[in-house]
């Protein structure tokens, strides 16, 4: 079935069309021809594209402990802990009260109201040991 097909030959048929037609067939044809090259082009190129993305690998660390650790240990521990996700947290908010004074919101009221909102709740906050500093 495809013995009778040749590129050359409809190439040269297309030629033969373009010599031979007014130029008001052969701007729609030539027009045909461009987009559905271009959608060809489109699919050649688009399986290269964002195909190598970078996924950063999770890092865990682990910690040994002795079995002897005391409970004082294990709090000053714990503490250590806290005080880093309270520094992230308290950055996190810093960059949350910069973005909302841009949008002309008033970030004071907004945290007043959520300090009532947690007082309303019960929620209390855990008072650090004396020897604990962050």
């Amino acid at each position: 079935m495809l013995k009778d097909v040749s590129v050359g030959g409809g190439l040269k048929d297309l030629f033969t069309m373009l010599r031979r037609s007014p130029k008001e067939q052969a701007m729609p044809a030539l027009l045909a021809f461009a987009c559905s090259g271009f959608i060809f082009f489109l699919f050649i190129i688009d399986p290269k594209i964002n195909t190598d993305v970078y996924v950063p690998q999770e890092v865990v660390y682990v910690e040994n402990w002795s079995l002897e650790r005391s409970d004082e240990e294990i709090m000053r521990d714990r503490w250590a802990v806290q005080c880093l996700k309270d520094k992230r947290d308290a950055k996190r908010r810093d960059a949350m009260k910069s973005l909302g004074r841009m949008s002309g919101m008033d970030v004071e009221e907004i945290e007043r109201q959520a300090e009532a909102d947690r007082v309303a709740r019960g929620e209390i906050e855990v008072e650090r040991p004396a020897d604990v500093t962050c």
